[in-house]
């Protein structure tokens, strides 16, 4: 795990996965997702999640890619926009809580699956 990630000590729920990489980590427990980015990580309720989209690579702005360069996968993600109505916002400077933030990120098929099995979203194909 990075040393620059922000960790959470009491998580509630029972941890069902944790995938990091140098510059993105993600953790689902049965009641919460957790987000780490280099000194900042995003706390979620499952129930908070309002809803979760499929993204174009192209609608990203590139201020979140590499200069003329192709994003990365993160394990055998897609990216989804996220919206949560509810999310605390742990930074070096002190813990922040928001509402309706949104969220642009990889998740992959596993996270996917365990996001959707405990907060109660229905998947619409």
């Amino acid at each position: 795990m990075n040393s620059d990630f922000i960790r959470l000590k009491n998580l509630e729920g029972e941890l069902k996965l944790s995938q990091m990489n140098k510059h993105l980590g993600c953790s689902v427990t049965s009641k919460e997702l957790v987000l780490y980015k280099p000194h900042l990580t995003y706390h979620l309720f499952l129930h908070d999640i309002v809803s979760m989209v499929p993204a174009q690579q192209d609608s990203i702005p590139v201020l979140f890619r590499k200069q003329g360069g192709k994003q990365r996968p993160f394990f055998d993600s897609q990216t989804y926009k996220l919206v949560a109505k509810w999310a605390r916002v742990v930074s070096r400077s002190g813990i922040v809580e928001k509402e309706n933030m949104e969220f642009i990120l990889p998740i992959s098929s596993k996270m996917l699956s365990y996001i959707s099995e405990y907060s109660g979203l229905v998947v619409i194909r």
